[in-house]
């Protein structure tokens, strides 16, 4: 038995030896087999390089503006919106408006539980949890709609513009 596993063993090492194999119909790209040989020169491959990596394809043909990139970036973990009060992170660095951060902890408090943050699970505290004022200043430059006359103004700016200037309220 083992006479025979070895004279088939042997007849296709022959037989791949000098094969040749046609890779793609569309290109002329082949690939010259030369197992069992004892040169490593001989033992190389021939590949015509590979076409160019193609675009990565978007949903939609328009780019997305950098301020609704960074919306999503800078939003709160748990109500997904962009606060005007202050911005809290867990050590991981996941971010909470204030407001979502209180509700956090005093849930936690109420059911007498570890507080954690909802993304990373990392233990929170008032005392582990820190303010990013980098991202506090980046949200209050990004622009925002006045809800009464459709223009656009800055977050830090849209408070005064609707309680004082905005004709439309």
């Amino acid at each position: 038995m083992t006479e025979i596993a070895t004279l088939i063993s042997n007849d296709l090492q022959q037989n791949l030896s000098s094969e040749i194999v046609n890779l793609s119909s569309d290109t002329n790209e082949t690939i010259l087999l030369t197992t069992g040989t004892t040169n490593p020169m001989l033992d190389s491959t021939v590949i015509d390089e590979p076409p160019t990596k193609k675009c990565k394809i978007t949903t939609n043909d328009k780019p997305r503006l950098l301020e609704e990139r960074l919306s999503s970036i800078l939003s709160c973990c748990i109500c997904l919106d962009l606060s005007t009060l202050p911005i809290f992170q867990c050590i991981n660095g996941h971010l909470m408006c204030a407001s979502c951060f209180n509700h956090l902890l005093a849930d936690c408090k109420l059911k007498d539980e570890q507080t954690t943050c909802p993304n990373c699970r990392c233990e929170i505290s008032k005392s582990n949890c820190t303010r990013n004022l980098a991202v506090e200043k980046t949200i209050s430059e990004l622009p925002i709609q006045c809800d009464y006359c459709l223009q656009i103004f800055l977050r830090s700016e849209i408070k005064t513009h609707q309680s004082q200037n905005c004709l439309d309220r």
